[in-house]
């Protein structure tokens, strides 16, 4: 039986692929991992093409030192990165098959353009994933403060854009303060999506200490900006709870992180410009509102102040027209009640004086017509004086007590008293009603009152009814 030992059979196939792969190939990959030897100058890739995220082809290559260092400041110079995993490239490679080492390919040079390209299309594609997820507006959907003082900052503390931002925020004309403090992560190369996004986590857990997440870097190439495209690091962001303003450097080139934050200002020295402009912008609608506060508390204390003046001027001639209606209606109440009261006085001192008349001329009659009787009664009187004295006096008495009685002040004395309206004697209740003035004399003097209410007497009423 014919065999063939390893080598013979390696040494076979290096033939073949010589033989047949003699070309050099432009040929694309992405990069899975990347491993350089500074010592010798020699880059060693593993490269895989991927299919739904499916490996469907995997080869080792090799960049020569002769042609690394070349390969490598072009390819810089061009897209502002390093070689690095997960980049797609467009190479020019030579098939190579070594009896130890195996099956690789030797790169002669990359096309950084095509590079460039494919981070764009993934670009797009993230957009539009985010698109279909309903992400790429729900940061802006957050509500701002009207001031925003509190801020969580995401950028390298060497960062020269971290430091603009510092230094226009702290030293704004307006003495304005802000609490800011820093989350530092790297704004460039493989780690900057990881520290970004472990950043973010950390911002998100302290969301109560902060309004809002800048994230802030310097300026730099369009490739530079290839980790900002991430869908992962986009993702986060839209799902933020606290609003995100990006000024990652760029004015033409907006990335996906742009596209999904609150505000995307540009550069670091804008967000800072941006946060400034909110707060002066909240003075002076304060300032506004001041002044219009102001200005219209004048205004109405201005207008109470005359419509006081003019109530207070009012009054003063209402009052001083109703004093001297009610002085000139209690002066005619009083001269009626005086006039009155001289009247019926005078009447009783007349009756008075009737009464007295009659009596002297009953004492007359008595005195003629008793004259024999007191002749008769002389004799008694002589036998029994003190009992006739004692029955006279009491006769005199009870006259002067009967005339005392009949004396209209010793009526008005005993609690009685005399009630008068618009002048007259008031003798039924049916001749007053509500708010009527009356007037009343009592023995020491004169009541002036005003009908709050009327009520007929049940007694009166039933004995009138019978």
């Amino acid at each position: 039986m014919d065999f063939l030992t390893l080598g013979e059979l390696a040494f076979l196939i290096k033939s073949a692929i010589q033989s047949s792969l003699s070309e050099e190939y432009w040929v694309t990959a992405e990069v899975a991992q990347i491993n350089c030897n500074y010592s010798s100058g020699h880059c060693y890739l593993d490269l895989v093409e991927k299919r739904d995220d499916v490996t469907i082809a995997k080869m080792r290559a090799t960049i020569w030192a002769s042609n690394f260092s070349q390969i490598s400041n072009n390819f810089y110079a061009a897209t502002g990165q390093e070689l690095q995993i997960g980049m797609k490239i467009l190479m020019l490679a030579r098939v190579n098959y070594h009896e130890v080492h195996g099956l690789s390919v030797n790169i002669k040079e990359i096309d950084p353009r095509y590079t460039l390209g494919e981070m764009a299309l993934k670009r797009r594609e993230v957009i539009e994933r985010l698109t279909r997820e309903g992400l790429i507006e729900k940061n802006r959907q957050l509500n701002l403060p009207p001031v925003i003082q509190k801020i969580a900052v995401i950028s390298s503390v060497t960062a020269a854009g971290y430091g603009d931002f510092l230094s226009r925020l702290n030293n704004n004309s307006y003495g304005y303060k802000f609490y800011h403090r820093l989350f530092q992560a790297y704004m460039q190369g493989e780690k900057t999506e990881d520290s970004i996004g472990d950043a973010l986590k950390k911002c998100v857990k302290l969301r109560g200490h902060f309004e809002v997440i800048v994230i802030v870097r310097g300026g730099g190439s369009r490739a530079d900006l290839h980790c900002f495209d991430s869908y992962r690091l986009a993702r986060m962001i839209a799902l933020s709870p606290i609003p995100v303003f990006t000024g990652i450097g760029h004015e033409r080139d907006e990335t996906v992180v742009d596209r999904v934050a609150n505000r995307r200002l540009i550069t670091p020295t804008a967000v800072a410009e941006f946060l400034i402009y909110t707060a002066k912008q909240f003075e002076d609608g304060i300032d506004v509102l001041r002044h219009r506060l102001i200005t219209r508390t004048r205004t109405l204390v201005e207008q109470e102040g005359q419509r006081v003046n003019n109530f207070a001027e009012g009054l003063r001639s209402q009052a001083k027209h109703y004093f001297k209606t009610v002085n000139n209606a209690l002066r005619n109440n009083i001269y009626l009640l005086q006039t009155r009261a001289l009247a019926t006085l005078k009447t009783h001192l007349i009756n008075l004086k009737e009464y007295e008349g009659r009596l002297k001329s009953s004492s007359k009659d008595l005195l003629r017509t008793g004259g024999q009787k007191l002749k008769d009664y002389r004799r008694a009187l002589a036998v029994h004086p003190g009992h006739m004295i004692s029955i006279q006096s009491q006769k005199i008495d009870n006259c002067e007590m009967r005339i005392n009685l009949l004396d209209p002040q010793n009526v008005l004395r005993r609690g009685f008293s005399i009630t008068f309206l618009n002048g007259k004697i008031l003798k039924e209740v049916t001749w007053v009603k509500k708010d009527d003035i009356i007037s009343t004399r009592l023995y020491d003097g004169s009541i002036i009152s005003t009908v709050e209410s009327t009520g007929k007497d049940e007694g009166n009423e039933r004995k009138e009814e019978t």
